[in-house]
């Protein structure tokens, strides 16, 4: 059944391999219902309290988000307004994002740095809120993010929030193309000022250090402080056909996002890119581009809970068949919970 609880394969698939491979014809019906007696056994077991303990007690956690299609809408409640929000950063003027709009759902992944623990949870409407709810409630370490605004809503009960590195890159990347060699081509110092941190990271690693030396951190802000008010003061009135330019908005979210760029460099255990929990994206993804959609979110919630415990198991050396049988006897694996003092 794994075909169908975990692989990116329509129910329709399952039940046809099973006919061909032993001669016994079975529905997609049955397979759906294999998943939803998976899925049970699952809740039943508590492996989503579980999970939300066990990453409640770690010191760092990366997270990640993506929206998804279901075709049963009508189920979703409609999206509350959020006055005064933020913009997400990710989001670049002119740029229509459909399937990003405010009543989609979508996917939250929740992973620890080495990948031990992946929590998948499917989420509606996708609002800033409803990401920053999705983390454990529990958990008071530092967050890896990529530029969600919904994880902002949190830096009073956390203990800090990081921002990729890679996608502080993509943007720098995004006010470079309307020419090399001109003044939003300074935007190119932020990227080397980045690489050069990542490098004085490994470095200090390497020697067995847990921070960074102060006078290198000293310089490599004073190099990203010159670069971003660069930004700022050649771009500030410039014209540009959608309100301010890009150049401009992009050094202001540099100056006021400072420490979480460079948390990294205070927090060897927060990385400077946010690849773990992308991943667990990228699975959704995967799985939408192949079945297309989802018919509810309530099959989608369950897709969620079947990778995250199959995922989860697997890291901890636990095999998918031997995990699978484990639900069926009704002794699921769980993730290691933290000891009580």
């Amino acid at each position: 059944m794994l075909l169908s609880c975990y692989g990116n394969v329509p129910a329709e698939r399952p039940a046809r391999l099973i006919g061909m491979l032993t001669g016994q014809d079975v529905s997609p019906g049955w397979a759906g219902k294999a998943v939803a007696r998976m899925n049970v056994g699952l809740r039943a077991a508590g492996s989503d309290e579980a999970m939300l303990a066990a990453l409640a007690a770690e010191g760092v956690l990366a997270a990640d988000e993506t929206p998804v299609n279901v075709v049963d809408k009508a189920l979703l409640p409609a999206p509350a307004p959020d006055p005064g929000g933020e913009a997400d950063p990710e989001e670049h003027a002119g740029k229509e994002k459909e399937e990003g709009t405010a009543s989609s759902p979508h996917v939250l992944i929740v992973v620890t740095p080495d990948g031990r623990l992946t929590f998948l949870q499917a989420l509606a409407p996708r609002r800033k809120g409803s990401v920053g709810g999705g983390i454990p409630a529990a958990f008071t370490g530092n967050l890896m993010a990529d530029g969600c605004t919904g994880c902002q809503h949190l830096l009073d009960r956390i203990a800090g929030t990081g921002q990729c590195s890679q996608h502080v890159i993509r943007r720098c990347r995004q006010v470079q193309k309307p020419g090399p060699g001109g003044l939003q081509g300074r935007a190119g110092d932020i990227i080397t000022v980045l690489r050069d941190a990542h490098q004085a990271v490994e470095d200090a690693r390497s020697r067995g250090d847990t921070a960074l030396d102060q006078r290198v951190l000293d310089g490599l802000l004073e190099r990203y402080d010159t670069a971003a008010e660069f930004g700022r003061i050649h771009s500030r009135l410039r014209d540009w056909d959608k309100g301010n330019r890009p150049g401009y908005a992009l050094a202001r979210w540099l100056a006021d996002y400072r420490e979480q760029v460079f948390l990294f460099t205070r927090d060897f255990n927060v990385d400077w890119v946010n690849n773990v929990s992308e991943r667990g994206a990228k699975k959704a993804k995967r799985r939408q581009a192949v079945s297309g959609y989802r018919q509810s979110l309530a099959t989608l919630s369950r897709w969620c809970r079947i990778a995250s415990y199959l995922d989860s198991a697997a890291a901890h050396g636990t095999t998918a068949p031997d995990a699978v049988r484990a639900i069926i006897e009704g002794k699921p694996w769980l993730p290691p919970l933290p000891a009580i003092s």
